[in-house]
């Protein structure tokens, strides 16, 4: 992974008191996608540990490791996501209907008392006429945060 190259439209440094274990399994566990995916609803593995699904009232989103850019340190994911499409969600459809993908790299540094963790969101890719606006990413990204460390923080606890 090479970020100095890389299209970089916003960067969070959350502390979580979780381990840094649990922190890289809720990467890719739907029900802690839910805790902060805006206007979240449902959830499913596409396949599990590797890809999954979520979707909200304005859209469904495809997060999916990227194996070979992946560290024991950071987790990355190629996200996809489509705008307006109705159950099933699978693959085929989401990847079909896309507006916009983009990478989320997921760095998890032991801070002591649980895991730090630095999320940067880049290389956006719009799809169709019009761009999505990268704004929009920049400020989900500002408001899922703080949902992000709460409900993190009380599933670690609760584990």
């Amino acid at each position: 992974m090479s970020k100095e190259k890389s299209n970089i439209v916003h960067t969070e440094v959350m502390e979580l008191e979780a381990s840094v274990e649990q922190v890289r399994s809720f990467i890719m566990t739907p029900e802690r996608i839910l805790d902060y995916y805006p206007g979240g609803v449902g959830a499913g593995e596409l396949e599990p540990g590797h890809a999954l699904y979520c979707h909200g009232a304005a859209g469904v989103s495809i997060l999916e490791r990227i194996e070979d850019e992946c560290t024991e340190s950071c987790v990355v994911v190629n996200v996809i996501t489509a705008f307006g499409l109705e159950p099933p969600y699978t693959r085929e459809r989401i990847e079909q209907n896309v507006g916009f993908t983009m990478i989320e790299d997921w760095e998890l540094t032991p801070n002591g008392a649980g895991t730090t963790l630095t999320k940067t969101w880049r290389d956006v890719t719009s799809m169709g006429p019009d761009p999505f606006p990268t704004d929009a990413i920049r400020e989900g990204a500002i408001h899922e945060s703080p949902l992000l460390v709460q409900r993190w923080n009380a599933a670690a606890k609760a584990s």
